[in-house]
């Protein structure tokens, strides 16, 4: 489904992802972890053609049969909210504040696919359900919603299209603890009904558990390892990934001892 070969990125001149390699198989979901600036959404916006005009990229990315390396802005675009989707860290910007929840998730529709007002509201509808908010909703601004419930929009948007890949940016990092759980929930439930690949990038190990199938570590723009998520979750073998899963479980620990704020 998604294979990236050798690939590296420089933006500005400075040489930011050094020959990435990773695989992911249709209906396979493979996470994404490292430490800040390590280079995690740098991959997720190569991916998608949202890369500064000031970059240069050498390498393979291929997504089905359709190489992206190389993509004028255009073919880029046809292929976003159709082929491929993302999912952003923070709803409240990623939503559009002048439409309602029904404008902003049949957008896609709208720029992709030639369906008449029917067809995209009864599609509206379906999304709505499955992605647990009431048809009520529909006709209200996405600015008067929660944040979860801005979540389950974002996810609604990504996926009406029915993509082959969706990115999640760090999906639920504005979110508290319950609402992490449900929304992580409800996104990999959508994504193996798809039968669609899924990159996950996040940085919250609970979270990575639940999430993944597989995963990559990376490190100053590097791949470091790699392998099933119960297994380098367990075993890390890298000085780097032990530090990353340390820390991680430190702050788990003391969320625990002072209490979450949901």
């Amino acid at each position: 489904m998604l294979h990236i070969s050798d690939l590296n990125v420089s933006v500005g001149g400075r040489h930011l992802l050094h020959n990435i390699d990773l695989n992911i198989a249709a209906g396979e979901r493979v996470g994404l972890i490292g430490a800040s600036g390590s280079g995690k959404s740098m991959i997720a916006r190569t991916i998608m053609g949202l890369l500064p005009q000031d970059s240069e990229v050498t390498g393979s990315i291929e997504l089905g049969d359709e190489q992206l390396v190389g993509l004028d802005d255009e073919s880029f675009a046809s292929l976003r909210g159709a082929a491929m989707s993302m999912v952003f860290q923070n709803p409240r910007n990623a939503l559009n504040p002048v439409l309602t929840v029904e404008q902003q998730i049949e957008l896609p529709l709208r720029l992709h696919y030639a369906l008449d007002a029917e067809n995209r509201h009864q599609r509206v509808a379906t999304m709505l359900e499955r992605v647990g908010l009431s048809q009520s909703m529909a006709q209200r601004s996405t600015t008067e919603l929660s944040g979860g419930q801005q979540q389950r929009v974002a996810i609604a948007t990504a996926l009406i299209t029915s993509p082959r890949l969706i990115i999640a940016d760090e999906p639920t990092t504005a979110l508290d603890s319950t609402t992490q759980r449900q929304i992580t929930q409800l996104l990999t439930s959508l994504v193996d009904d798809l039968g669609a690949a899924m990159l996950f990038i996040t940085h919250d190990f609970s979270v990575l558990a639940h999430a993944t199938n597989n995963v990559v570590v990376l490190n100053n723009g590097s791949i470091i390892e790699r392998g099933s998520t119960r297994e380098l979750l367990e075993h890390p073998q890298q000085q780097a990934t032990r530090q990353l899963i340390g820390a991680a479980r430190a702050l788990s620990l003391h969320i625990e001892e002072g209490g979450a704020h949901e």
